[in-house]
This record gives C-alpha cells, sequence and structure tokens, in this order.
C-alpha cells in the first residue's frame, strides 16, 4: 500500500469520526443545561476532527505528488 493511500484513507476516516461525534453531541445536547449554542459544540468538533483530515489530505496528495514525479524520473 502507497503511503498517499494511508493518509487518504486517515483523512476519510477522521471526516467519518467528525460525523459521528456531531450526532453524538446531538443526541446529547440540551439547549436547557447547556449555555453554548450548539454551532460552538459543531465548530469544536470541527477543529478536533475536520482539521487533521485536511492535513492528512494534503500531506497525502503532496505524498502522492512526489511518487508520480519520481516514477516519472525512471
Amino acid at each position: 500500500m502507497k503511503g498517499h493511500k494511508l493518509l487518504y484513507g486517515a483523512s476519510a476516516l477522521m471526516v467519518l469520526g467528525f460525523c459521528i461525534a456531531v450526532a453524538a453531541h446531538w443526541y446529547q445536547y440540551n439547549t436547557i443545561l447547556n449555555s453554548a449554542p450548539f454551532w460552538v459544540w459543531i465548530v469544536s468538533d470541527a477543529l478536533v476532527w475536520l482539521l487533521p483530515a485536511a492535513i492528512a489530505a494534503i500531506a497525502g496528495f503532496v505524498a502522492k505528488k512526489r511518487l508520480t514525479k519520481k516514477e516519472n524520473r525512471k
């Protein structure tokens, strides 16, 4: 397995984790008990899940670009 595919897979799993985390927070969210609006929870989940997913996807793109450049030299 190539390294870029591993990074793309990790990125996809983190996006899935974000969806599951938002669904879990939506289920647990109670307007009366929480002073923060629900969008704040979504933003915090995005920082935890989507930011690393974007970094992994960009790293996968760079790794794939370097791999194809290396294969073209041969």
